[in-house]
């Protein structure tokens, strides 16, 4: 019987000292970095947060702790707790600095972020400039960011160049007029599209305002003003006639949009890859 609960006691021990192994740091942080590679972000949060409280001064863990907090959409919680592990917010670390406003960046906070980066003590002067200008650019304020990148030199930065060749193409985009693209086809159905770089649209509008017109003058033609076939044509002509004014003022905004959004996405591209 003694020697039965000797054997317990020393089973005891042993499973009690794995089970103490196996949550002790090195190896928390390995399966905390498998859920983080696997995707599983919520349940990697928990495990850095563990591991920051294991080791309270490691920059390396409070990075990847506000990069899950990114990568799982909780923008908000991240702000809070970024300032909660750094409670002199402008001396955080030059990583986690630019977590912290790369997550100012997502929710859209672009002037909050510049500021913070312009202000923060860790970050170098050329990775300053380079993130000033990336807040510039999504704000669509592209003389600001040239004006940045002017004071950078190619070999002071590796994104140097390529910021500057997509700042250049950003001034040279040439805008269209809503109002003269809704004119244009008010006087001529359809150019006011083709103004927008609209072909397709453009020579549809033309091709029904034109064709329901011809109908509606060759009734009225025929059978005078009482012509039911003449109304008919008349008013659907005025539809599409006031529709592709209409489309055509939508157009013209569309197609900044999607220059604006095209300088957008190559700053992100080339920011997301290096940093």
């Amino acid at each position: 019987m003694k020697k039965k609960l000797l054997i317990l006691l020393i089973l005891f021990k042993f499973i009690n000292a794995g089970a103490q192994d196996l949550y002790n740091f090195e190896n928390t942080k390995k399966f905390a970095e498998y859920l983080a590679k696997s995707g599983q972000f919520d349940l990697a949060t928990r495990e850095f947060e563990r591991l920051i409280f294991m080791v309270p001064q490691n920059d390396t863990l409070k990075t990847s702790l506000l990069s899950l907090y990114r990568r799982s959409g909780k923008y908000d919680e991240a702000i809070i707790r970024g300032k909660q592990l750094y409670p002199e917010i402008y001396n955080m670390t030059s990583s986690s600095a630019i977590e912290y406003g790369r997550i100012l960046l997502l929710k859209s906070d672009f002037q909050l972020a510049k500021n913070f980066w312009e202000s923060n003590t860790r970050i170098e002067n050329a990775d300053k400039i380079i993130l000033s200008a990336t807040s510039d650019i999504l704000q669509d304020n592209y003389k600001s960011a040239n004006e940045i990148l002017n004071t950078l030199k190619p070999e002071e930065h590796k994104l140097a160049a390529e910021y500057k060749e997509i700042g250049k193409q950003a001034v040279e985009i040439k805008r269209k007029s809503p109002v003269l693209a809704g004119i244009m086809s008010a006087i001529v159905p359809g150019t006011g599209r083709f103004y927008s770089k609209d072909w397709k649209d453009g020579l549809v509008s033309f091709f029904f305002v034109s064709t329901m017109t011809f109908q509606s003058i060759r009734g009225f033609n025929k059978s005078g003003v009482n012509s039911t076939r003449g109304w008919v044509y008349g008013g659907v002509a005025l539809g599409f006639y006031l529709g592709n004014i209409y489309g055509s003022v939508v157009s013209a905004k569309s197609y900044n949009k999607k220059s604006h959004q095209s300088i957008r996405n190559k700053i992100d591209n080339l920011f997301n890859s290096y940093y």
